[in-house]
């Protein structure tokens, strides 16, 4: 009778002798699941012919009364039972009929086909020739069933401390989630702007440059991101702030903008504009959300009017657009500090116009006058109708009120702006006005952000965020990148110069160690070693880049995806009272458009004009009014978005994850075809929530190329990927044989992608006569134009 496995024997031991599955609480002290797991082992060495004599002496030494021993001991002789009951069960087929005997097996008498016996196999037989020739996957499971063995070969402490630390993950997730539901909830109802500390103007000496020595942060769980940095940031410099996912680029951008920074200097106005604001808005307009963002303006603005009415009673008049000047106000009130008679009165006087003249410079330097035509330009070079301005934030969707705050910083014009991926919610108009925009501005500002061409366009200096430490480039991001593979490679050189005048001089030293005559000089020579050791170079390797493929399609017949003459609209009649929409009003108007396996699409377009809408018709989850849409039979199409990384279930693990995306797969297949994307060993198996965000990615671009798709169809792939995955990203689209179709706003991957351009506007989808930079310069006027008018009929409607 064969001994159960050590996992059944410790399971039934722990039913008896551990408190509610608690592994460190018995029920008595002393008792723990450590001691649960050496009483399983010892039974399972030494053989269950006496359990009680085995386990009873051991128990009652810690106090075990006669019942819990007893229980004990019936648990493990039950679970033996389970494991079958040692009786020898032979099956014999004779000519078709299967009989079953116990014991011994008599042949019966007659007549035996032997032609069935030799040409009838078993599932067993069957097994075992599949198994030898390699024909099916048994051999790759039986194999990767072996290597599980072998990796698990730890103690069953080590393995209940890993179930705890999943364990303690999972609740810091969920925590997590919690206080981000917490943080929305208390959102509710404010204005999606970002919020900036006064700043304090009587501290420092007005110095415009910022320069903080020894600066460290770390996580509220004590693991640390920075250690002894500095930070340097020149007055009027545009630094882009780079590195892996994870470093800490975000959390260095909060301390920064709350004044959690040790010495940061507290006079300068500091704001950061986050990757995602999760406020619902509120029933102010966007023009007067943005312009109420500058807190330190609207505070000198209800000073002023505090003091006029002190002064003169002109507290009802506004310092903001209308009326008097600010000059004219305050040379109005000195006229009037004249006829003053009462010195008491007169110097409270003075001094309430002392203090008023500090507030208009200052209003004066923020622009006060002309606020709100400067609301309406950002407003409107981020693609914000006159209408939509006047238009309260809650009718707003999260992507427009990520723009009211991006609108709302460049308002400002703080000091030390810090933009954290200020493009991912933008359409390529928006982006590229944006640019032209930045270009200009006037005070210092951190830009974190994964497009590689924004970066160029708007920055002068580069940091890099590594290995806990602030790495300070001049130039843009492709001279940041040149000159880092230089210096890695430099740094390659002079290792390698080390280590060969070492190994010269160690064949010096061995080959005459023994020499008398040689003595002195081989003891120069070993401290000439010893000392260069102490001065030695650190070992420098070159980041191994990360690549990925596509397979390519299989071909197939024309035509691929072929739109003739299509026409649609979401609302093409009013359901209340049954017009029919002007056909020029429709989304989609006579469209025509085609792909083949060797098409490189780049759909461009604002935000609205119905990109997203012609790409779900070629997928087929839309149905065009009039038209038709030809897919060959055989097509699979692939479709990656900027949150495909979103859809899978994070309590589950890349393996469990795929398995249930592409049903009908095995494990230990897809194990395998994973670990071509680096997610391998323990990473394929643990839940997704504790890996990285480039881990997610990558697992993202596995389920793509597990479909093998002939066309691929990707919305906004670059959102929220780290440079090193898009690059890889480019490569694998760049080597795929198969058709593509992309909406992007990352010029970067627009061009190194997409052969032809299709412009879709104003209800048609037309193929633009240009390259992509053509392309630019046309929006960049075009956008020009609609700014000028946007702000003209601003202006109409106040007035």
């Amino acid at each position: 009778m064969s001994t159960p496995p050590e996992e059944d024997l410790r399971d039934a031991l722990a039913s008896i002798l551990i408190k509610d599955g608690n592994e460190d609480e018995g029920v008595v002290d002393g008792i723990d699941g450590d001691i649960v797991s050496y009483l399983a082992g010892m039974l399972h060495e030494s053989g269950l012919d006496d359990v009680e004599e085995s386990i009873g002496p051991f128990l009652e030494g810690y106090g075990c009364d006669d019942d819990i021993t007893q229980a004990c001991v019936a648990a493990v002789t039950k679970t033996n039972n389970g494991g079958g009951n040692g009786t020898n069960i032979q099956t014999v087929t004779n000519g078709g009929n299967n009989d079953t005997h116990q014991g011994a097996v008599k042949l019966k008498q007659g007549l035996v086909s032997m032609s069935s016996v030799l040409t009838d196999q078993s599932e067993a037989e069957m097994d075992a020739n599949r198994y030898m020739w390699g024909q099916d996957n048994k051999v790759a499971a039986m194999t990767n069933e072996q290597r599980d063995a072998h990796d698990s070969t730890v103690s069953a402490k080590d393995r209940r401390k890993a179930r705890k630390d999943l364990e303690a993950t999972r609740r810091v997730y969920e925590a997590k989630m919690a206080m981000l539901e917490a943080e929305e909830e208390g959102d509710t109802g404010k204005a999606s702007v970002s919020n900036m500390v006064i700043p304090d103007y009587r501290s420092g000496r007005n110095e415009r440059d910022i320069h903080v020595r020894n600066v460290s942060l770390s996580l509220d769980n004590g693991t640390p991101l920075l250690v002894d940095g500095e930070l340097k940031f020149a007055h009027q410099r545009r630094y882009g702030l780079v590195g892996k996912n994870g470093v800490g680029k975000t959390t260095l951008l909060k301390a920064i903008a709350a004044f959690e920074v040790e010495g940061m200097p507290r006079h300068h106005r500091i704001l950061h504009v986050r990757q995602e604001i999760r406020a619902a808005g509120g029933d102010v307009s966007v023009l007067k959300a943005v312009m109420d963002a500058d807190v330190e303006r609207n505070t000198l603005v209800a000073e002023e009017k505090e003091l006029l009415q002190r002064l003169d009673g002109e507290g009802e008049k506004k310092s903001e657009g209308g009326g008097e000047s600010i000059k004219a106000k305050l040379e109005k009130l000195k006229a009037s500090s004249k006829d003053k008679t009462d010195d008491d009165a007169n110097a409270s006087f003075n001094a309430d116009l002392k203090r008023l003249d500090e507030v208009y410079e200052r209003l004066q330097i923020l622009g006060s006058d002309t606020a709100e035509s400067r609301a309406s330009i950002i407003l409107s070079g981020l693609q914000f109708t006159p209408s939509m301005q006047s238009g309260p934030t809650s009718a707003l969707s999260g992507g427009w009120r990520m723009r009211v705050a991006l609108a709302a910083a460049l308002f400002i014009e703080p000091d030390l702006l810090m933009l954290d991926e200020p493009t991912n919610h933008l359409d390529l108009e928006a982006v590229l006005w944006l640019e032209s925009y930045l270009q200009s501005y006037r005070h210092t500002m951190i830009v974190v952000s994964h497009d590689r061409s924004f970066l160029n366009e708007v920055c002068t200096d580069t940091i890099e965020f590594k290995k806990r430490q602030l790495n300070y480039y001049k130039g843009t991001y492709d001279i940041y990148v040149r000159t880092s593979e230089e210096n890695v490679k430099n740094a390659m050189r002079v290792y390698q110069a080390y280590q060969d005048k070492r190994a010269h001089m160690m064949e010096f030293i061995n080959k005459f160690r023994a020499s008398a005559n040689r003595a002195k000089l081989v003891q120069s020579r070993v401290k000439t070693v010893e000392k260069m050791d102490l001065e030695a170079p650190e070992p420098v390797t070159a980041e191994q880049l990360w690549r990925f493929s596509i397979p390519n399609p299989a071909p197939i017949g024309r035509p691929i995806i072929a739109i003739d003459d299509v026409w649609f609209d979401y609302v093409a009649v009013d359901e209340a009272s049954g017009i029919k929409k002007p056909k020029d009003e429709w989304i989609l108007q006579q469209v025509n458009f085609g792909v083949d396996l060797d098409s490189r699409i780049g759909i461009l377009g604002p935000n609205g004009a119905g990109k997203s809408t012609l790409l779900n018709l070629i997928m087929d989850q839309l149905k065009p009014q009039k038209g038709s849409i030809s897919r060959n039979g055989n097509l699979r199409i692939g479709h990656f978005t900027q949150h495909s990384a979103d859809k899978f279930d994070l309590q589950l693990s890349a393996v469990e994850n795929m398995l249930n995306l592409f049903e009908g797969s095995e494990d230990q297949v897809m194990r395998s075809f994973l670990g071509k994307f680096q997610i391998q060993g323990t990473d394929a198996l643990k839940p997704m929530m504790m890996l990285s965000g480039g881990q997610k990615s990558r697992v993202a671009f596995a389920s793509l190329s597990y479909q093998k798709p002939h066309v691929i169809i990707m919305d906004e792939p670059t959102n929220h990927l780290d440079m090193e995955s898009i690059d890889a990203l480019v490569e694998a689209v760049k080597d795929f044989r198969g058709g593509l179709i992309v909406v992007s706003h990352d010029q970067h991957f627009i061009t190194n992608t997409c052969g032809e351009l299709w412009v879709v506007g104003e209800g048609k989808v037309a193929r633009f006569r240009g390259d992509f930079n053509a392309y630019k310069k046309e929006t960049l006027t075009r956008t020009a134009k609609r700014v000028a008018d946007s702000v003209k009929s601003l202006s109409t409607i106040n007035n």
